[in-house]
């Protein structure tokens, strides 16, 4: 229930502030938010991409950059036969 108050105050928020801002200032707010969310979600936990990427569930297709790039030259061999 303190769910869809949040949210029916968001949605007022909204209609009655946000959505008569110009579209920099909307782009300027949903930045802060960003930053906000991402504030409290990272915690002090920050990953680098490639610890991203391995924290992943799913499998990698390449394990390096030549793989892709051999694979890439393949296909592109392949549309002019």
């Amino acid at each position: 229930m303190l769910r869809y108050f949040a949210m029916q105050n968001a949605q007022n928020i909204y209609r009655e502030n946000v959505v008569r801002l110009p579209n920099n200032e909307k782009l300027r707010l949903a930045t802060l938010i960003l930053q906000d969310l991402s504030d409290v979600s990272d915690s002090g936990n920050k990953k680098s991409a490639l610890e991203l990427l391995e924290s992943l569930p799913a499998q990698r297709v390449f394990n390096s950059a030549a793989e892709v790039d051999s694979h890439l030259e393949t296909e592109r061999e392949s549309w002019d036969n």
